[in-house]
């Protein structure tokens, strides 16, 4: 979410529907500190939430990489590091940049792919309920999947630079106002990043706060330097 980390010699690499994939060490220290709380600390109980987190913010990747690779042509790259992920892509010469629409479609992609993982998991559990609670491992599982996607997908929409809701809010501002549109999204991230921060520290969500509190800073230099 924050622009390209650099790769180092530690990240797990492979390729997945011919689209490259990198994963950094830094993923994988924030994936275990977010599954290292709660009341199941037992060292499976952590792998398996680790992996939920590691599943779930790749499937929300590969939505945006499969719309860049099988509608738009191009070819993406899909990074996971310490903040979520991250999908970029080459232009080759014949490659048209989508226009707005086109882009839009492309940012709603991860959310929604996000939200089917989350609905096809819960589809799972209520048929196989029965089977399912009698596994805790299993149960704990599924959980993670379903609540994850959905989490993930609703942050993820929030009109918030550099989210995905905020490249759809200045899309659709810019198609409102070609002239003032970016400048009005990026007056609508501030202000919803700040709303978000003082939410998050109220109920006591420090991560998030810290989060939209340097999201909403980085709304704020990009207004006064006008670099969008």
């Amino acid at each position: 979410m924050f622009g390209v980390p650099l790769q180092t010699p530690f990240d797990l690499r492979f390729v997945l529907f011919k689209i490259p994939i990198s994963v950094t060490p830094f993923f994988w220290l924030i994936a275990f500190l977010f599954s290292s709380g709660g009341n199941h600390n037992l060292p499976m109980f952590i792998v398996i939430r680790m992996f939920a987190i590691f599943l779930s913010i790749l499937v929300h990747e590969m939505g945006h990489a499969m719309v860049i690779r099988y509608i738009f042509g191009a070819q993406p790259y899909v990074i996971l590091h310490g903040f979520g992920g991250l999908t970029f892509h080459d232009r080759p010469y014949y490659y048209r940049t989508p226009k707005s629409w086109g882009q839009i479609l492309i940012s709603f992609a991860g959310p929604a792919a996000g939200f089917l993982f989350s609905f096809v998991f819960w589809v799972i559990y209520a048929v196989f309920s029965d089977k399912v609670s009698t596994n805790e491992y299993l149960l704990i599982l599924l959980g993670n999947f379903i609540i994850i996607g959905i989490i993930w997908g609703i942050l993820n929409l929030m009109p918030v630079y550099p989210l995905d809701g905020g490249q759809i809010s200045r899309e659709i501002c810019h198609l409102i106002s070609p002239r003032h549109g970016i400048r009005v999204s990026l007056v609508i991230s501030v202000v919803v990043a700040i709303a978000l921060a003082l939410l998050a520290l109220k109920s006591g969500d420090t991560f998030l706060a810290i989060l939209f509190g340097f999201l909403a800073y980085g709304s704020i230099q990009m207004l006064q330097t006008r670099q969008y």
